[in-house]
């Protein structure tokens, strides 16, 4: 009954505090590490460069001002070789001359040379779009002016076939159907050369497609 009676009247012991309960950590006590939880989800930024083949320069945010330049010179091709299709546009209205008349020089000396076109077609072919070393910029511009230069072939083939008519309602057609394939490449190739000025890919409408398949 004693041995009872002091167990009751006996001070109870103070439980032990941790440093977790204390609303300050003891100065040398060690930060408790809580367990890193696996399979956390680590998300990656990606950036927008792709290695072209080759070790050639890919995709680029902002492409510098030698690619810009380089991007924008292929659309030439198929402006120099639309010119003709323009010619009646001219005839009927003297200011849209204006906008050839500071390359009639150069369109001149393109048209001299023997094989010109087919020159500077296989040329852009195998010195640029081909050309890994050339950013993935600048050659996919050039295959969109190859592309736009390949659309003129069709009008050509039937020039040759078919012999223009001269008067009546075919000659009206024909003329403008010679108006509206210069106004259009024409469209284009402003539409390229300024996008590439910019520093923005110039993706025409079906044309792009078919140019990032020749790249991949």
């Amino acid at each position: 009954m004693q041995s009872a009676l002091a167990q009751r009247t006996a001070p109870a012991r103070p439980r032990a505090l941790g440093y977790a309960s204390l609303p300050f950590r003891p100065v040398g006590a060690q930060a408790v590490r809580r367990p890193v939880r696996q399979g956390a989800v680590t998300v990656q930024a990606r950036s927008g460069g792709y290695s072209a083949p080759g070790g050639g320069r890919g995709y680029s945010s902002s492409p510098g001002i030698v690619d810009r330049v380089l991007a924008a010179l292929p659309y030439i091709l198929p402006y120099f070789d639309a010119v003709q299709y323009g010619r009646y546009l001219f005839h009927m209205y003297p200011a849209a001359k204006a906008c050839i008349t500071p390359f009639l020089p150069a369109m001149s000396l393109y048209h001299s040379l023997p094989f010109g076109s087919f020159i500077v077609f296989f040329g852009l072919y195998l010195g640029v779009v081909n050309n890994t070393s050339l950013s993935r910029f600048v050659r996919f511009n050039a295959v969109q002016a190859i592309l736009l230069d390949i659309i003129l072939v069709l009008p050509r083939l039937l020039e040759t076939v078919l012999t223009p008519p001269t008067s009546g309602w075919g000659a009206q057609v024909y003329i403008q159907s010679q108006s509206f394939i210069w106004i259009f490449i024409t469209m284009w190739v402003v539409f390229g050369i300024v996008s590439s000025m910019l520093g923005q890919w110039a993706r025409i409408p079906f044309i792009h497609e078919a140019a990032e398949a020749q790249l991949r």
